[in-house]
């Protein structure tokens, strides 16, 4: 069943899986894993990473949003600008991400404001980011960026001035396949899990089991997966014996279901 973001929004202890999906394929492994683990879930679109248009795919995730068996939020990741925003809002996105990150905090603040405005009319839900969490997808990829780690006082106005219901937050990951040692942040998060929304956590792919369970317990209640996502369906695709296209879409559904599922058992624990 299709609900807005903050019906699947867990409390403190858990983590709901956001699954960024860039083909119909992708969303239909991750909703059967969620179907067969009986959990909620989340299937994110972000523009930036391919796939086809938002007006394209848009009505295709909802058809299998609606018809899942399972809570499933339909989200917009990293959208740039209100526009973006407005236009997935259109599309029956039931959450949105607007990404004001990289632009000074009070600008961050009037665009986030504006876009829980608009969000707010067609019943959705807003997420928000405060600090950067550094990296990005494609060649030439080394991870030697610094994180700008969340500054809790600036997340603190953040949150009081803009009324968005869940926040992402940088605590030492990164987006994409980046090279060198995980440092996360730990003593960071837990003073940022005293703010009064949900934890949003970027760039989670490349991470261990325990690095896992230690976000989570640290206050994370989201979790945004993609560049394993990727990586899964390559290996998948490669190694899907048969030439027909029907073969290959089943080896790497069955692959990415496999990942999603073992993710979320992890997550919700």
């Amino acid at each position: 069943m299709l609900v807005s973001l903050k019906e699947v929004l867990p409390e403190k202890g858990r983590a709901v899986g956001a699954f960024d999906v860039v083909g119909l394929e992708w969303a239909e492994a991750v909703l059967e894993g969620a179907e067969a683990l009986g959990l909620p879930v989340i299937l994110s679109v972000a523009p930036h990473l391919g796939g086809p248009p938002l007006p394209a795919l848009a009505p295709g995730l909802r058809h299998l949003a609606q018809a899942a068996r399972v809570p499933v939020a339909l989200h917009l990741d990293h959208g740039r600008t209100l526009e973006e925003v407005v236009e997935a809002l259109r599309l029956g996105f039931t959450g949105v991400m607007l990404d004001g990150s990289h632009l000074p905090l009070e600008e961050n603040i009037r665009l986030s404001r504006m876009a829980v405005v608009v969000a707010r009319v067609f019943g959705a839900g807003v997420e928000g980011e405060v600090g950067v969490v550094p990296g990005h997808y494609g060649p030439g990829e080394d991870g030697g960026e610094a994180p700008l780690y969340t500054d809790p006082l600036e997340a603190e106005r953040y949150l009081a001035e803009t009324g968005v219901d869940a926040l992402a937050v940088s605590v030492g990951t990164r987006h994409g396949l980046y090279k060198g040692p995980i440092r996360l942040n730990l003593p960071l998060l837990g003073r940022l899990s005293l703010l009064p929304v949900p934890l949003v956590l970027h760039g989670a792919s490349g991470l261990g089991p325990e690095d896992y369970r230690a976000l989570v317990q640290g206050g994370v209640r989201k979790i945004n997966l993609y560049a394993d996502l990727a990586l899964e369906a390559a290996r998948a695709l490669r190694g899907v014996p048969g030439e027909s296209y029907l073969d290959l879409m089943a080896g790497m559904k069955e692959a990415l279901k496999g990942l999603a599922m073992a993710r979320m058992r992890l997550w919700w624990g």
